[in-house]
């Protein structure tokens, strides 16, 4: 039985902010500090926790997040001691929904002191496209205002074990927020994700800090903006102080991996309270020196002083939301349950405009909702839950569409009739088109379609964290998909293999396959890798092995092949991916995945992309001046530069061999704004965006 280790973290993070300020407003980081000091794991599971954060981040460089506005429901937890309601602790309805309305303005860039940021700032004001409901269903599926009020006799010093507990709602579905009385100062606290119990996550409020004046009646109260919970959102969210570990991170080499870990909030020696100066400037970095963010709701400002999240700030929220809080995107917190309705539409050949039986058709949403397509292309779906959806159509012989991105449905909506392109097999995995699994002595580690879980295995990823970033979905095809699992969670004493579905390549007159794919092999105890993948493609009558891999490739790497170089196509042809754990009681760990699968005519794909180019990373991204580029070519002279807006070069470089390149770039003589790095050769081009904030 093999064991999935975790190896150490180089260094426990340095949280000295609560105790280097007396009085502190937040105490999100003594209760990190805590939870650090009371679970052995946990410095581990942090930095695993930014790995992950980085690597999601830096994916989505060169796209869009798939859902552009991400819906949070709330539950507000007011925790009183017998008062009427509106009274004292017992805070009235309209102060809690006063809150809401302060998170929805400053997460979405609404609020209109933003006007109040210096210039020298001003470019770096996100929106960070996240909106908050009060929560209309309850996780039992009834109906609720959002809102619960109990009456307990709440010491703040035992209320993360004592009250939570019994008054939490299904925190993978709910942002939970309770109010209380806290002491010594304290407005407020956070769990950070991924790092401590569920049955405690969530935000703690003192109840005068809550919502805005006049809801909020509390004159004594150092916040009457409701900018408190601005704050502890953005802890929950994943974000840290600016003043994290005090004038650390400071050059664009490591901003992104100390202080806040973001590059374009300039880090701060320690928390700025009050009505601090325009030019205050505590740490000095390199190459641009920039004064204190003190107008950011990660720092101590007054809250009139309180104004903007950055745009790094929006990648790092964002990137938590698509991995450690992930299930809250398909809550059904803010969805009326009890609104459905029926709706129907038909797919279609987009060639021939013909109907396709038997097709695949996908709502995803708060809830899902997959149908098939009857003879006459047409599908229903009865119940239909009113809401905002993405739309999916496919079928095994057909190119996916992605036919409608974050689109409100309803009552009276007219039926949809989605094309799907034929002569073209796709596969994403987001809808199950009936790949097979099958095993050959293996006792654990089987293929599934499922979204990934990232694990490590001495500070290497040996299973995705997510699915490829350039395709529909979040799913994809891995062995083993168990967080914190200690045993089988790797492929053990045997092979486990992935079968496509049979694909006809008569009609097709060149066709290639192109898949991306992902191989670990990490040796335990002293032993030597030894296992394998195996890539085959088989025509019904013979079957040819493509790819033996033995070293591992724990990244997601994109191969193409033409089909007839290695065997003759026919109509009952199969592809196939095997995973070999190859020595008994040798404790390797052994993982594999595959994502977007496509068998395609030549004229669909740039051969020379495909075989020449593997996956362009292009990070920091925003940068503060320095651009690295990494990339895996087959050709010699790949040209990559550095383009402003207007198309020009701003920097250049020449690569003179093959295999795998890493270069640099210092652009941090030019002016702010949106880049493009291009990464050309012998009949392929790539271009991936990055902002450059100085």
């Amino acid at each position: 039985m093999k064991l999935k280790l975790v190896a150490a973290a180089a260094a426990l993070l340095s949280i000295n902010t609560l105790y280097a300020q007396q009085n502190a407003p937040c105490a999100s980081d003594e209760l990190l500090q805590r939870t650090i000091q009371n679970d052995p794991n946990a410095a581990l599971r942090m930095q695993q926790n930014w790995e992950q954060i980085d690597a999601y981040i830096q994916q989505q460089a060169s796209r869009e997040d798939r859902n552009t506005i991400v819906t949070i429901p709330v539950v507000f937890h007011v925790i009183h001691s017998g008062q009427n309601v509106g009274t004292g602790l017992n805070l009235s309805d309209a102060q809690l929904q006063s809150q809401l309305d302060v998170l929805n303005e400053c997460y979405r860039k609404h609020n209109a002191d933003t006007a109040l940021v210096p210039n020298i700032f001003k470019s770096r004001v996100a929106d960070i496209e996240v909106e908050f409901c009060l929560a209309v269903t309850d996780p039992s599926g009834n109906n609720t205002t959002g809102i619960t009020r109990h009456s307990f006799n709440a010491n703040p010093n035992t209320f993360d074990a004592n009250i939570k507990p019994v008054t939490v709602w299904d925190a993978t579905r709910y942002l939970n927020i309770w109010t209380t009385q806290l002491n010594n100062g304290i407005l407020g606290y956070a769990t950070f994700p991924n790092m401590g119990p569920m049955t405690e996550d969530g935000v703690v409020l003192d109840f005068r800090v809550v919502g805005r004046k006049p809801f909020n009646p509390f004159t004594s109260s150092s916040d009457t903006l409701g900018k408190t919970c601005v704050h502890e959102v953005g802890h929950w969210l994943g974000l840290y102080h600016t003043f994290q570990d005090s004038c650390k991170g400071m050059t664009p080499q490591t901003c992104a991996t100390e202080g806040d870990r973001v590059c374009d909030t300039p880090p701060a020696k320690e928390a700025n309270y009050g009505n601090p100066s325009l030019t205050l400037n505590s740490c000095n970095e390199s190459p641009i020196d920039e004064p204190d963010m003190w107008m950011n709701y990660m720092d101590y400002a007054n809250s009139e002083n309180l104004h903007m999240f950055t745009t790094g700030q929006r990648d790092v929220m964002r990137a938590t939301l698509n991995t450690f809080r992930l299930s809250i995107l398909s809550s059904t917190g803010c969805v009326n349950v009890f609104d459905e309705f029926a709706y129907t539409g038909q797919v279609v050949d987009a060639v021939n405009n013909q109907a396709i039986a038997n097709a695949k058709v996908l709502f995803d949403g708060a809830q899902d909702f997959e149908v098939t397509t009857d003879a006459n292309g047409n599908f229903s779906i009865p119940n239909l839950v009113v809401g905002y959806y993405d739309v999916y159509a496919g079928k095994w012989g057909y190119r996916e569409n992605f036919y409608a991105s974050h689109r409100y449905f309803s009552f009276g909506e007219p039926a949809a009739v989605i094309p799907i392109q034929p002569k073209y097999y796709y596969d994403d995995f987001i809808m199950n088109f009936g790949w097979i699994t099958t095993q050959t002595n293996a006792t654990a580690g089987l293929w599934t379609r499922a979204i990934p879980v990232g694990t490590f295995y001495q500070s290497e990823p040996s299973n995705p964290a997510l699915d490829l970033q350039d395709d529909y979905g979040l799913h994809c095809f891995v062995t083993a998909n168990n967080l914190g699992s200690s045993t089988n969670d790797d492929v053990d004493g045997g092979t486990v293999t992935l079968i496509s579905p049979v694909f006809d390549l008569t009609g097709f007159n060149d066709p290639y396959v192109r898949y991306y794919r992902w191989f670990f092999d990490g040796a335990q105890s002293g032993n030597t890798p030894d296992d394998n993948m195996v890539i085959r493609i088989s025509n019904g009558n013979q079957n040819v092995v493509v790819e033996n891999l033995t070293a591992s490739e724990n990244r997601w790497t994109q191969k193409a092949f033409r089909i007839s170089d290695y065997i003759t196509p026919t109509a009952t042809m199969r592809f196939s991916v095997e995973v070999s754990d190859l020595a008994n009681g040798n404790d390797n760990v052994v993982e594999g995945g595959l994502d977007k699968f496509e068998v395609l005519e030549a004229v669909a794909l740039s051969t020379n992309e495909v075989e020449a180019l593997s996956h362009v990373s292009v990070y920091p991204n925003p940068t503060a001046g320095t651009v690295r580029v990494a990339f895996d070519t087959k050709q010699e002279n790949v040209q990559v530069e550095v383009l402003n807006t207007l198309g020009q070069v701003v920097a250049s470089a020449l690569t003179q061999q093959a295999g795998m390149q890493q270069l640099s770039f210092d652009i941090s003589n030019q002016a702010s704004g949106l880049y493009f790095v291009r990464v050309s050769g012998a009949g392929f081009e790539k271009n991936v965006k990055i902002s450059l904030l100085r």
